[in-house]
């Protein structure tokens, strides 16, 4: 599931070895059903995207 993220800048390696990057503004796709995930969300750092809904760039919205 595709998530948007507001924490700080952060990683992790999740148990089946799979390395994501966080960045504040990016999007991140994430499973679903993860403890990590969950944690994310509940401390409010991840913000479910609805499906086919691009995200805008921070320079889309500046006008760059």
């Amino acid at each position: 599931m595709k998530y948007l993220y507001s924490g700080p800048i952060s990683g992790v390696t999740l148990g089946d070895g799979q390395e994501i990057m966080l960045f504040p503004g990016k999007e991140v796709e994430m499973p679903e059903a993860h403890s990590y995930t969950r944690t994310l969300v509940a401390l409010g750092y991840l913000s479910a995207q609805p499906a086919g809904e691009p995200i805008p760039s921070h320079t889309a919205e500046q006008g760059e």
